[in-house]
């Protein structure tokens, strides 16, 4: 059976390779992946980094799936590792704007590669790990043995919002979520959601990214 490792995107800051978040969080699924192929003996394990173009500096044509394979393969090629990761299939997903899309274009990609049985990975910031499972339990069926990792990584301001908003967020976006399966057109509306997210942020602009997650999250609970 196939294992594969879903790494789940969050934003793209200006420099990957510099960001403290994006750093503290890959090299710990690096280290988790690592650890997953040693221990279980797994041969030819792929990543699949899966986010879309959610870039805040212009000309806006990164995306945070290309953007992590660079930091986790610069990882991989260290020449203490290279024996051990010198099989390790790396595939960007670049379609997603969300948590769903992540979830539903991953999929995708698995069946593109005729993958229809896999032991499945998903690393994700760990107050988003009941969301998460729950989503994932609606889109993969039982021939993916579903594991999530969560990774306690964001020391932004957002990791220390008050966790009375976080879980009210968590839920309406679960909700919005299982809403959104429900319909293509809803599936359509929640594409449309997120990337009204992307432009609202981008004019707020990068230097208060934080704050203006916050304050758009804020106004779309009560719509929501």
């Amino acid at each position: 059976m196939k294992n594969v490792f879903l790494v789940f995107g969050y934003g793209i800051p200006k420099d990957i390779h510099k960001d403290e978040n994006y750093n503290f969080y890959l090299k710990m699924v690096f280290n988790k992946i690592y650890d997953f192929v040693i221990k279980q003996n797994i041969n030819n394990p792929i990543i699949i980094c899966s986010g879309g173009k959610t870039d805040m500096f212009k000309p806006y044509k990164r995306t945070e799936a290309e953007e992590m394979i660079k930091l986790l393969k610069k990882l991989a090629i260290r020449p203490f590792l290279k024996t051990f990761t010198k099989d390790w299939l790396f595939l960007p997903e670049k379609k997603s704007l969300s948590t769903l899309e992540n979830f539903i274009n991953c999929k995708a990609l698995l069946k593109d590669k005729k993958i229809n049985k896999a032991n499945l990975y998903v690393f994700c910031e760990q107050t988003r790990e009941k969301r998460i499972k729950a989503v994932g339990k609606k889109i993969f069926d039982k021939n993916y043995n579903f594991q999530v990792v969560p990774i306690d990584f964001d020391v932004s301001s957002n990791r220390y919002i008050n966790p009375k908003f976080l879980v009210k967020k968590e839920r309406a976006e679960l909700k919005h979520s299982l809403w959104a399966l429900e319909s293509s057109e809803n599936l359509k509306k929640h594409h449309e959601l997120f990337q009204e997210k992307i432009d609202y942020l981008r004019k707020a602009g990068p230097d208060v990214h934080v704050e203006a997650v916050k304050e758009w999250w804020e106004k779309k609970l009560k719509e929501i």
